[in-house]
């Protein structure tokens, strides 16, 4: 039966082209060999887009079918008599009852043996409702929000236990816990990178961290402070009891499949207090150099320098601008068998393989100057450390590169050129500096704006003038660069002149329920790269002021992170408010 209704199946995506027939004939080997129906060949195997799929099925099934299920379509009575564990392993959902029938979401409406499930559970006849797997997953998170939303704030309840837990499946009843766990459920919904939990003078209040901007989220009764602290602070192995210091813990979640990682700090404050966590993917993929968002200039800079077999390479720029996943990126591309990479990180963000990662602790006097001069001992052909803070880490940064070592590191500047003039105010001789440093990179990070409602505007000259786009000629190629260190890449680059209809023609943010109305999903960086020529090296070693050097490296042919954040606007990637906003002090 399975295989005559597979025969049917494919026949009808072929006719229909949703999969070619070579696909096809693809996944019934496959099939054949692994066992499994033809639709889970098919979608395992990103053959076909589900979404056609099951639309093409529902027809001929002369099933409903639905791209996307909203939290209120979910009749909530129904809803509570289904296990959410089994609603989420089995992609099914009730949705609501006509005529005496349940409408029932499901992934693949040829389960039959989990339908049977829930209309044993309902004690209804059901009717398939045929939605994508993801979308009902979705729609089961919203719902199980929706219903924590509900609670009233109690007390505080027991600890979290070791073994990670989906808190999907939690069957806990305390509206603290379903409270708390609901802040992660709307936080990873929201692609947030930081929960910030905050004591207001009558109630608290809770903002999320989205592509780097605050957004208010909810807000709770001052009477629960107490409670809600507490039940972070036992999720994080934190003493509760401690109130006048600040602490630090972490906390392991799994929620809706994913492993996270939550940084949790809290702090006193008049109010009470402050909590701040902050979200990191354990399963996402780490970046390659490619997705960075480099124009070819930078990324062939950027490509070069990390090849090279000893020197410093510095990124600077303030917190939450990318820098750490600019030097994961960096590594992830040089990480070979014949190489021995080690880092010193304060937090370790993410398990690279093959790589020697140690993370920092103070309290054992194990620090980046600390941690650096052990490496040293270990034949390292690359390190990377998370920071450069002080003398004593400049010191063994430079006496590693100087003895054949390639060494990655952050330090906190405004701009590339800054960070040199830093190390000389750190009592480093400037002509160690010189001699030691290969590049400096620069960057911060613009939201992107959202595909599904960007709109062409005609932007006024004033916008124009303040972004320094030249009226006459809006934008050409850079002139060729002084120094033929920047002329790798500069070959590459296109003239960019998005002209509608004689005008100057640029994106502006509008907002939809793509991008939860920000008009803007996801972020990219924008660069600058100071590469040390031999005019750079000539006012470093006379202790230039870092306006000077920089001026220079501009006259040798550094594009500013001014000047990138335009070809971003330029190209429809970006807003002049996100360049503006971000390059305030690289003006023009």
């Amino acid at each position: 039966m399975d295989k005559r209704r597979d025969t049917f199946i494919g026949e009808i995506l072929v006719d229909r082209e949703v999969v070619s027939a070579e696909k096809l004939d693809e996944a019934l080997k496959t099939r054949a060999s692994k066992g499994g129906s033809l639709v889970e060949t098919l979608l395992s195997s990103n053959a076909v887009d589900e979404k056609k799929l099951w639309a093409v099925v529902a027809e001929e099934m002369d099933l409903e079918f639905k791209e996307k299920i909203r939290a209120d379509e979910v009749d909530m009575d129904l809803f509570a008599k289904v296990p959410v564990s089994f609603a989420k392993s089995n992609r099914i959902l009730p949705l609501s009852e006509v005529g005496g029938d349940v409408r029932v979401a499901c992934g693949n409406p040829f389960d039959l043996g989990a339908l049977d499930v829930v209309q044993a559970l309902l004690g209804k006849p059901v009717v398939p409702v045929v939605v994508p797997r993801d979308a009902i997953v979705e729609a089961i998170n919203e719902v199980y929000e929706r219903k924590t939303d509900g609670d009233e704030l109690g007390d505080k309840e027991h600890s979290s236990e070791e073994e990670l837990t989906d808190l999907i499946d939690a069957e806990d009843e305390a509206p603290i816990i379903r409270w708390v766990n609901s802040l992660f459920f709307e936080a990873i919904k929201r692609r947030a990178s930081d929960i910030h939990i905050e004591p207001l003078e009558r109630e608290v209040g809770v903002r999320y961290r989205v592509d780097g901007v605050l957004h208010q989220a909810k807000k709770a009764n001052k009477a629960f402070l107490p409670s809600i602290i507490s039940r972070v602070k036992i999720l994080a192995k934190l003493n509760i009891a401690e109130k006048r210091l600040p602490q630090d813990g972490r906390i392991g979640l799994k929620i809706a499949g994913k492993s996270i990682d939550v940084r949790v700090s809290t702090i006193p404050t008049s109010q009470g207090e402050r909590v701040v966590m902050r979200l990191l993917d354990k399963e996402s993929v780490l970046h390659d150099v490619s997705d960075l968002g480099f124009w070819p200039d930078h990324y062939n800079l950027f490509h070069g320098l990390i090849r090279r077999p000893h020197g410093i390479i510095l990124v600077t720029g303030p917190t939450g601008s990318g820098k750490t996943t600019t030097l994961y990126a960096g590594l992830q591309q040089i990480n070979s068998p014949d190489r021995n990479i080690l880092t010193v990180e304060d937090p370790v963000e993410y398990d690279i393989e093959g790589i020697g990662q140690v993370h920092v602790n103070p309290k054992i006097n194990l620090t980046f100057s600390g941690g650096l001069r052990a490496f040293l001992r270990q034949d390292p052909d690359v390190i990377m450390v998370g920071e450069i803070r002080d003398r004593e880490t400049a010191e063994i940064a430079i006496q590693a590169s100087l003895t054949g070592h390639l060494v990655l590191s952050t330090i906190h500047t405004n701009d590339a050129a800054g960070a040199l003039t830093r190390l000389v105010e750190m009592d480093i001789e400037p002509f160690l500096v010189a001699s030691s440093i290969l590049g400096i990179q620069a960057q911060r990070l613009v939201r992107l704006l959202c595909p599904s409602c960007k709109m062409l505007f005609h932007p006024s000259q004033e916008q124009l003038r303040e972004l320094g786009v030249d009226l006459k000629n809006p934008y050409v190629l850079p002139p060729r660069p002084k120094s033929p260190i920047y002329l790798s890449g500069w070959e590459k680059l296109r003239p960019l002149v998005p002209l509608k209809s004689g005008q100057l023609a640029l994106y502006q943010a509008v907002g939809c329920d793509e991008c939860m109305g920000t008009g803007y999903r996801g972020r990219t960086g924008i660069y600058e790269m100071v590469m040390i020529t031999d005019e750079v090296r000539n006012h470093v070693l006379r202790n230039a002021d870092s306006n000077t050097i920089k001026r220079v490296a501009k006259e040798e042919g550094m594009i500013s992170l001014r000047d990138d954040g335009v070809r971003k606007v330029l190209s429809g990637e970006t807003t002049i408010e996100e360049v503006l906003r971000v390059t305030h002090e690289d003006a023009h």
